[in-house]
């Protein structure tokens, strides 16, 4: 098997916590053997309770208990690390997280131990297991722009044409830079390493009209009331406030593609139990959940997508896309998130 980038032979699962609160599932103890338990810290939410219903459930039944904490908050793991007794597992993470820091906030991932059947190698990395796929896309709102509406990053960030509130979440990560690049005419495979001047220039087309924000929750929130007449969205987020009453449209070109990864935490207590969690992640049940449930993609290439159409409404793929699918390079941003970051946040404020 051929696996992408650095890629060796241990897994590693990686998570993000800050306020934290714990919740048990599952009953420990089968008739097999002793009874085992597995700390997974992740983000949270709708997601999360996809998990508890359907990996979960296969993991009690061979008496592992999973506890979870979230939000899951990369400075609580690196305390945790550092001090040598992490109390975390697995850790639901970003790929580039898990690339760069590879070794020292996560194991290497052990892929004889793991079920890859159905995974894209090109996704997989040293430390870095695919669990969730998704696209950033441009949402907007119907009753603001009727017959009119948006159909390009252009508009975007071209309040002229289009006036109206953008929304915008305040992390370099989030695809603001990217999209206000392809915006700007650069070609989707010319996108990286990524122009910053270029990109700011463009961003302050839109500097009066956008605001930031730095949840989920809010970013939902803000399409749900109005606030926000455009967004670059998490898909998941907007179909949660579409459930709620906007009347949201959902623009393809050109979406840019991430995916979430599984780490095993650097020196976890229970890395027998953590594979099994990853395991049940990755199964056919669990993933199929997630389409069923949630605007996302399997990872698991068995797994088709959903049929309900107000979730379709917001997944993006390659025929929705005409083939104007933006991959993110993971490499690059491993390499680069610090320096992103520290752009990103040097223009917000300035």
């Amino acid at each position: 098997m051929r696996l992408r980038g650095r890629l060796g032979t241990a897994l590693v699962l990686a998570g993000v916590v800050g306020l934290t609160t714990t919740a048990c599932f599952g009953q420990a103890g089968s008739s097999g053997g002793s009874a085992q338990s597995v700390v997974f810290a992740n983000t949270g939410g709708a997601l999360a309770e996809v998990f508890k219903q359907n990996a979960y459930g296969d993991l009690s039944a061979k008496g592992i208990t999973v506890s979870e904490e979230s939000p899951n908050n990369e400075a609580k793991l690196t305390a945790m690390v550092q001090g040598g007794k992490p109390t975390w597992d697995v850790y639901y993470s970003t790929p580039y997280t898990a690339i760069g820091k590879c070794g020292t906030l996560f194991e290497k991932i052990d892929y004889s131990r793991i079920d890859t059947s159905g995974l894209d190698p090109a996704q997989m990395s040293e430390c870095g297991v695919p669990v969730l796929n998704s696209y950033f896309v441009l949402v907007y709102n119907k009753d603001k722009y009727g017959a009119n509406p948006p159909t390009s990053w252009a508009d975007f960030y071209d309040p002229a044409k289009f006036p109206g509130t953008r929304g915008i979440m305040n992390f370099a990560k989030d695809a603001g830079m990217e999209t206000a690049l392809l915006a700007s005419g650069v070609p989707s495979d010319k996108l990286y390493p990524l122009d910053y001047d270029k990109a700011f220039a463009t961003l302050d087309k839109i500097r009066s009209d956008v605001r930031f924000y730095d949840t989920g929750a809010q970013q939902t929130q803000a399409l749900q009331s109005g606030e926000i007449d455009m967004m670059l969205a998490w898909p998941g987020r907007a179909y949660d406030a579409a459930k709620s009453g906007a009347h949201l449209g959902v623009v393809f070109d050109k979406p840019l593609k991430y995916f979430d990864v599984l780490t095993i935490v650097k020196g976890a207590p229970h890395a027998d139990a953590a594979y099994a969690l990853i395991n049940a992640l990755l199964g056919q049940r669990n993933q199929q959940a997630i389409v069923d449930r949630l605007p996302y993609g399997a990872v698991n290439s068995a797994v088709g997508r959903s049929s309900d159409p107000a979730i379709d409404a917001f997944v993006a793929d390659d025929a929705k896309a005409k083939g104007t699918v933006v991959v993110r390079d993971n490499d690059w941003w491993a390499k680069n998130l610090d320096e992103a970051t520290r752009r990103w946040t040097t223009w917000v404020n300035g």
